[in-house]
């Protein structure tokens, strides 16, 4: 329950504010883990990307499928291309660590986070990523390599995050 709110012209103050406890949530709301584990569940995507599109996994068909040979894609500025997908990395294991201390007791965490990481942020992300693909014309083959990876990268970097996450506690009273 929300009292003592003012808003005129120029001010907005909130008093007080009295939250049930399953809505309640500090300054710390984003970091339950510590900064290393963050920036380690960012290193997931990438690592699992080097894997996931060698040519000899699925690196091979995703070439063919945009029409790229292992030298074009030597072309270009891959420091910048490698940096901006890390920092996006990073901005998803950050947002992906949010609910990381949200516990279910006699539940393996490891499952658990991969749950939330691949349904909560990869599947709304897939879909999006798939909207955006047929309007630039993918093939099927490419859609479906780019949309399972990323499900997969967002389910692992959730049961990362999910794994070292302290518990959540209840308050006392």
């Amino acid at each position: 329950m929300v009292e003592n709110i003012i808003i005129d012209k120029y001010h907005f103050t909130l008093r007080q504010i009295t939250l049930p406890y399953s809505l309640t949530f500090s300054l710390n709301y984003f970091v339950v883990n510590s900064y290393l584990a963050i920036l380690i569940g960012g290193l997931i995507p990438m690592l699992l990307g080097f894997i996931w599109y060698h040519p000899k996994i699925f690196g091979g068909p995703w070439m063919k499928s945009l029409g790229f040979t292992e030298e074009s894609l030597k072309q270009g500025n891959m420091g910048l291309t490698m940096g901006l997908a890390l920092v996006i990395s990073m901005a998803m294991s950050w947002l992906n660590n949010a609910y990381a201390s949200h516990t279910e007791p006699g539940m393996s965490q490891f499952v658990h986070g991969f749950y939330h990481g691949a349904f909560y942020m990869g599947v709304p992300g897939a879909l999006v990523l798939a909207s955006n693909s047929l309007f630039q014309r993918n093939s099927l083959t490419n859609i479906l390599i780019n949309v399972v990876y990323w499900i997969v990268a967002l389910g692992l970097m959730g049961s990362f995050l999910y794994s070292v996450a302290a518990p959540e506690v209840a308050p006392v009273g």
